[in-house]
């Protein structure tokens, strides 16, 4: 290794602040110890804390995608920002799928094995009806369970029924006139 003395300045400053840096590192290193693995673990679960607040504060929640639901619906280009007018046959086909989607609600899916199950239950009198892929249910054949609903078929028409259909009801967006 050639001498101090005849390195140029820029290597001397270069080699100067390496061993800065690595005095650095080694003294966090010590002091820190396993400290730092320890903090930075438990910082997802741990509230943050925040001066301003003057307590401690929960980290932030993601809304559930139904709160955009509104924003999703509207379309991106048009002027109005109305969704198209439907077709009245697509009318006629969102009335028998609202009808049923509104008469029964999925309360529980069983699998086993070969073996599946639906139950569901009328919103009316509260009835429970147990359901295998291939039976009716007022005009619908069951065609799939799975694990986080059930699919209908009728004609052409098929909607599913969700196992978790409680979804907060988000509130239109009204446009100020004027």
């Amino acid at each position: 290794m050639p001498e101090w003395s005849s390195l140029s300045l820029y290597s001397r400053s270069m080699l100067a602040a390496c061993v800065l840096m690595t005095l650095i590192i080694a003294v966090e290193i010590n002091v820190l110890g396993g400290d730092a693995g320890a903090a930075t673990a438990g910082a997802e679960s741990a509230p943050l804390d925040d001066p301003a607040l003057g307590a401690k504060a929960e980290p932030l929640q993601i809304p559930p995608v139904v709160a955009y639901r509104e924003v999703v619906e509207r379309p991106l280009f048009t002027d109005s920002r109305r969704p198209p007018e439907k077709a009245p046959e697509e009318v006629a086909e969102s009335k028998r799928i609202a009808q049923l989607v509104g008469k029964w609600k999925v309360t529980g899916i069983v699998v086993a094995g070969d073996h599946s199950f639906a139950h569901v239950e009328a919103s009316t009198d509260h009835k429970t009806v147990r359901l295998q892929v291939g039976m009716m249910l007022d005009g619908w054949k069951l065609e799939a369970i799975r694990a986080d609903g059930i699919v209908f078929r009728s004609g052409a028409e098929s909607t599913t029924l969700t196992l978790h259909d409680e979804e907060p009801k988000v509130k239109p967006i009204r446009r100020r006139q004027g």
